[in-house]
């Protein structure tokens, strides 16, 4: 059994779930779309369908997210893959996965990280909006 004193949170920065229509664009040679499942100041992860099985490589990224009063879009966001995993089985018919990336975001400017706390803050009412 491991002790829970030893186990110590790495993470900085507090992770919000995004249950609304929020997506993240890798910036690369074929733009890949992805669902943004968790967001925080530090990072996200967002589930993506992977065509010919391998992980697409990007340095920047896009993230966009809309109601139907508000659009809010971050382009150019410094990024590093943390990790990518599978989440299921390839689909035989269509040659495809859907898969998992975590990201960690890198130097952004004080503009950018300005409007990532804007799009979070956005993104955290809407989903207390619906609840309530």
């Amino acid at each position: 059994m491991k002790n829970d004193r030893m186990h110590t949170e790495r993470r900085q920065h507090q992770r919000y779930r995004v249950q609304k229509n929020a997506f993240a664009f890798l910036r690369n040679e074929s733009i890949c779309p992805g669902q943004i499942t968790e967001i925080s100041l530090g990072g996200m992860a967002f589930q993506y369908t992977s065509k010919n099985g391998g992980t697409p490589a990007a340095s920047e990224i896009d993230i966009i997210s809309a109601d139907y009063t508000e659009a809010i879009l971050l382009r150019h966001l410094d990024i590093k893959t943390v990790s990518d995993t599978a989440i299921s089985e390839e689909n035989a018919v269509e040659s495809s996965k859907l898969r998992k990336q975590v990201v960690r975001f890198g130097n952004l400017t004080r503009s950018q990280m300005s409007r990532l706390k804007y799009f979070i803050l956005r993104i955290f009412l809407w989903i207390r909006r619906d609840i309530g």
